[in-house]
């Protein structure tokens, strides 16, 4: 073996060209799957940090006959289920909760979670400093401001200082003590979200002001059993099992199907596992992950080919080294082993190059910047180093083993004598049927990029319902600084009374909600005089409040009616503008825009009141950008008071200047109060566009790639054709053939395996590119320009590959072509 090693060391010495360009593309191919297969290992196969037998921990979702899967619940459901089962050992709820965070003169906004009393004991999780949240500070509300901080917060804020433990930090106005700092790397039950702060969730008047009394319910969240925010999860007991524990779950919400129908009726409950925010997130993650893995495994299986071509190519330089070693007694397997060895070397040293890339990469995963407190850190652990060994080992079986077979059946005499004809039509037919395969790869991955790069195209033209040109936007959380109802309708007067002063500004207003966002409220309506229907089968639609000016700010268009008004108060009927969707889906007659004016519904948070349509305005895009269109309503700001204000303003001055100058005017109305979100409107978009850029930008890399590696491919073909054929050529030309009918000989040879490659890459990207349909925006995964156009680039790349050995062969001199043999 140690000779084989050493051996093989000097031929990749000795091949340089060939070893520059194997272990180049075996290290993009597989550090580019290394690095995405290091997101799946994130999502679904790591344990999760500290949680003890994560097995058993399974999260608690509601579904509907309809197919709806809602992964959060009201506390009164939370509490029944929790009171009631019989099958889980502990049965958690958490919710998230964005908080103002004061200390040390610094004002900061920090992510964490309100966390029932057992949350901690359940998950089997132990302090580092100090102790946990217990079940007795989760008794009554309000009655213990404590606080746990994250390991990292600990050493990033408070830099590892134990006594940290006893201190009062002021969270949302009001003290809270530090009781003790979470276990080194605990993040909880979701994989993505790295929380900072856990409060008790009894806490949630202090630090869910808006959320602690929905409005107009008269009911506290204690006892509201409509919406909820609570997610639930729960650790089954000894000896049962999730299908027991589901069964158990749906027979409890039965029980308060019947007991609260209004709330309940057409509910039932599934078990999932845990993390990525139930079901709901697990599957756009895993969508996008698996994309991006099958392309990235296109890429590697390209590359194999391609080396496999190159490797052929060699042997016919070595066919006489070969047949030599086999007619001194060598047996094929001990020629074979020795094959395999070098292209082991070509595998380990791509590997190598791959692992140093995927680091790379997953680092600059890791320093991208998320919103909320979202965790983009991808870790290269023990499972991810076994993946990138096993493909390691598994592409040099790929690209070797098939020359080195064939290598080692050459004709002993020709070969021994070293004449051209001595690789056989079995080799010739070995390369074109790779050919065949690079082709059809590379189709296939032009073909992706090709409608990604369209599609980001196309999202610039994509109706969002709004103009995000010249416009900015920037958040305040008026309830976490303990602002009332009063003072803080008082601070959103006079904040856009100021950014409309400001020199620029053409229009300015007050949102609690910019689209598109994932995190919009959704509520059940009842439109006026229609039979009520209940609990799960009630119809849906999002839900945001807004000022006067706020449509104009957006640029978004009214269709019918009017907009909200500064009369549009408490003291006012009720009104709201909904969207086109909402309008055709509740009052479908003719004309449904213009009819839907002047009709009434209800929504539960508004204490059921009838609220009056005064306006209709555009279909847009509410949770992400290849959504289809869904009902959507606007209520007034001052009918439907929300803390959380978004100050939205179009200019016509340059938006970063109007950004400062409107971050200047919140510090002078309260110098305490955190602002975050400071962006134009054209930068809020870059999150929704995320995915799709990234994926974009690694399919027109690896389009370009797979472009390379196919000319490579073709060439390398007519090359070995010409070659072994420059003979019969001769003596055609010899006899008169002309040179533009041998021309068109060669190039029919050489075009035909990628016409086939060709008609099966289309074949191959009608099936694929449909699984890419959720990143497209307005781009059918089918779309003929684009397998039109890619195809015939393709084409024309592969002509001019084999044009230009053929075109060489017309200069072959007749005399040596005769004298071959």
């Amino acid at each position: 073996m140690f000779q084989d090693l050493r051996y093989g060391y000097r031929m990749l010495l000795r091949y340089r060209g060939l070893t520059a360009v194997a272990v180049i593309t075996l290290g993009i191919g597989i550090g580019a799957n290394t690095a995405i297969f290091s997101l799946i290992n994130k999502a679904l196969l790591r344990p999760l940090p500290v949680v003890a037998e994560q097995e058993r921990v399974f999260a608690v979702n509601h579904t509907t006959k309809r197919g709806w899967v809602f992964t959060t619940f009201s506390y009164p459901n939370y509490r029944d289920l929790r009171d009631r089962n019989d099958v889980m050992a502990g049965l958690i709820a958490y919710e998230f909760a964005p908080a103002n965070l004061s200390y040390d003169g610094i004002n900061e906004r920090v992510w964490g979670y309100l966390v029932s009393g057992n949350y901690f004991e359940t998950l089997g999780a132990r302090a580092a400093i100090g102790r946990l949240i217990s079940p007795e500070e989760d008794r009554l509300p309000d009655a213990h401001p404590v606080v746990v901080i994250s390991h990292r917060c600990w050493q990033r804020r408070f830099g590892g200082d134990p006594s940290v433990i006893g201190r009062e930090l002021i969270v949302n106005g009001r003290g809270f003590t530090v009781i003790g700092v979470a276990p080194q790397q605990f993040i909880g039950l979701e994989v993505s979200y790295a929380p900072e702060v856990w409060f008790p969730l009894m806490m949630r008047g202090v630090i869910r002001r808006s959320a602690a009394m929905p409005q107009g319910s008269g009911k506290s969240w204690l006892e509201d059993r409509e919406g909820g925010e609570l997610f639930v999860a729960g650790r089954l007991k000894p000896g049962a099992s999730p299908t027991q524990a589901e069964d158990a779950l749906k027979t409890i919400a039965a029980q308060l199907a019947r007991e609260h129908p209004n709330e309940n009726e057409g509910k039932t409950i599934e078990l999932s596992t845990p993390g990525l925010f139930g079901e709901v997130g697990r599957r756009p993650v895993m969508g996008f992950s698996g994309v991006l893995m099958g392309v990235v495994a296109l890429v590697l299986l390209l590359v194999c080919t391609n080396l496999a071509n190159l490797l052929l190519a060699r042997a016919m330089d070595r066919r006489k080294e070969i047949a030599v070693r086999l007619a001194l007694g060598a047996s094929r397997w001990r020629v074979v082993r020795q094959l395999l060895i070098e292209s082991l070397l070509l595998s380990m040293c791509g590997g190598a190059l791959g692992w140093r890339l995927a680091f790379q990469l997953t680092g600059a995963a890791g320093e991208f910047k998320a919103p909320m407190a979202l965790s983009t850190e991808l870790n290269m652990d023990w499972r991810v180093l076994v993946f990138a060994i096993a493909i390691t080992f598994l592409t040099s079986a790929a690209f070797g083993l098939l020359p080195a077979l064939q290598a080692t059946r050459p004709e002993l005499v020709p070969a021994l004598k070293d004449e051209a004809m001595s690789l056989g039509y079995r080799r010739s037919w070995l390369r074109g049927a790779l050919v065949v395969a690079q082709v059809a790869l590379s189709l296939v991955l032009m073909i992706s990029a090709g409608l990604m790069l369209r599609g980001l195209r196309r999202s610039q033209y994509i109706n969002l319902g709004f103009n995000p040109q010249h416009a900015v936007k920037l958040s305040v959380n008026l309830d976490l600084q303990g602002y009332d109802r009063e003072r803080g309708e008082q601070f959103q007067r006079q904040i856009l009374d100021r950014v409309r002063a400001l020199p620029g500004v053409r229009a300015a207003g007050v949102g609690n909600y910019v689209p598109p966002d994932l995190h919009v409220a959704v509520l059940q309506v009842k439109i006026e005089g229609r039979p009520e229907v209940r609990g799960g089968e009630a119809p849906l639609a999002g839900s945001a409040s807004a000022s006067p000016g706020y449509f104009q700010a957006l640029g978004a268009r009214l269709l019918a009616g009017r907009d909200f008004i500064e009369q549009d108060d408490e003291r006012s009927v009720r009104v709201a503008v909904v969207n086109e969707t909402f309008a055709r889906s509740f009052w479908p007659e003719q004309n449904a825009v213009n009819a839907a004016v002047g009709k009434r519904f209800s929504l539960p948070d508004r204490d059921n009141s009838l609220i009056q349509v005064v306006g209709v305005v555009e279909d847009g895009k509410y949770r992400n950008l290849s959504e289809a269109s869904r009902p959507f309503v606007f209520t007034p700001l001052k009918q439907s008071y929300n803390g959380l204000s978004t100050v939205v303003a179009r200019t016509s001055s340059d938006e970063a200047s109007a950004i400062a100058a409107i971050h200047r005017e919140l510090r002078q109305l309260d110098p305490h109060l955190p602002i975050y979100d400071a962006k134009t409107l054209s930068e809020h978009l870059e999150l929704p566009l995320l995915p799709a850029r990234i994926t974009a930008s690694m399919l027109g890399a690896f389009g370009i790639l797979s472009l390379f590696l196919a000319a490579v491919g073709v060439f390398g073909v007519m090359s070995y054709v010409v070659n072994r054929r420059a003979h019969e050529i001769g003596v055609r030309l010899a006899l008169g053939a002309k040179p533009g009918a041998i021309l068109g000989l060669l190039l029919r040879q050489g075009m035909t395996p990628v016409a086939l490659g060709v008609a099966l890459g289309l074949i191959g990207a009608l099936a694929l590119t449909r699984l890419m349909s959720s990143l497209l925006f307005g781009v059918s995964p089918t779309d003929l320009l684009t397998f039109t156009g890619v195809a015939l680039l393709l084409v024309t790349v592969a002509l001019l590959a084999c044009y230009l050995p053929a075109r060489r062969a017309m200069k072959v001199d007749l005399a040596a072509s005769l004298r071959h043999e």
